[in-house]
């Protein structure tokens, strides 16, 4: 009996917060083994590696790929924050179902909020271009336009 009152007190004053959400982006690069900066300062990681960027509070981060005799690889990781409530709709399994919800506790109907976040993109692919490569571009073009 004790444990039932314990578990109906506890049903009722659950709350609806669901925080969820991915803090986290994967890098790669080809070749691999890349230096992996985040926001200009280097993360310690190469890559292939998962990066952890933050959580809720997460902003978006300037991602840069650095390899020796590779030109170096800028990218921007967004972050996205979306908040939601609950609708008694949600409490519907099927459209024959009358909406009484019934498996919603106490909490939800004072605190029915939801809050996603994630990083966009969440996998980070960057193909590296050998040192000179784009120079040597705009030189062939410079020359090919002044003939």
């Amino acid at each position: 009996m004790k444990h039932f009152i314990v578990c109906c007190l506890l049903l009722l004053s659950s709350s609806c917060l669901y925080p969820t959400g991915d803090s986290r982006v994967f890098v790669s690069s080809d070749p691999l083994g890349a230096e992996i900066h985040v926001d200009g300062r280097n993360s310690g990681m190469t890559t292939p590696s998962m990066l952890d960027l933050g959580g809720i509070f997460g902003s978006d981060h300037e991602i840069m790929i650095i390899k020796k005799g590779f030109e170096p690889e800028r990218r921007k990781v967004s972050h996205y924050t979306r908040f939601d409530t609950l609708k008694l709709s949600d409490a519907v399994t099927d459209y024959q179902t009358f909406p009484f919800p019934l498996w919603l506790t106490f909490g939800d109907f004072f605190f029915p909020f939801e809050v996603k976040w994630a990083y966009v993109p969440h996998n980070l692919h960057v193909k590296l271009f050998p040192e000179g490569t784009f120079l040597k571009k705009k030189k062939e073009e410079a020359q090919g336009a002044t003939k």
